[in-house]
């Protein structure tokens, strides 16, 4: 059954969670990009896409979810 106040994020279900601003979201993106950085080669590709995917999400509600970059 679907619950407007439930967001499932993979294994983890937010419930009743104030919704995060873009503040939030970006205010650690530089060191997260660091770490991006500092991954193989073989392994940024697939890092870049699940961080503008998240980022891409929360600009767009996160309400529809995404295809996976595998």
């Amino acid at each position: 059954m679907f619950r407007s106040d439930c967001i499932s994020d993979g294994n983890v279900e937010r419930v009743n969670q104030p919704r995060m601003t873009t503040d939030d979201v970006t205010r650690d993106l530089p060191p997260r990009l660091t770490a991006i950085e500092d991954l193989p080669l073989e392994e940024r590709a697939a890092a870049y896409a699940r961080e503008h995917d998240g980022l891409r999400d929360h600009l767009e509600g996160g309400d529809v979810p995404r295809a996976s970059h595998s």
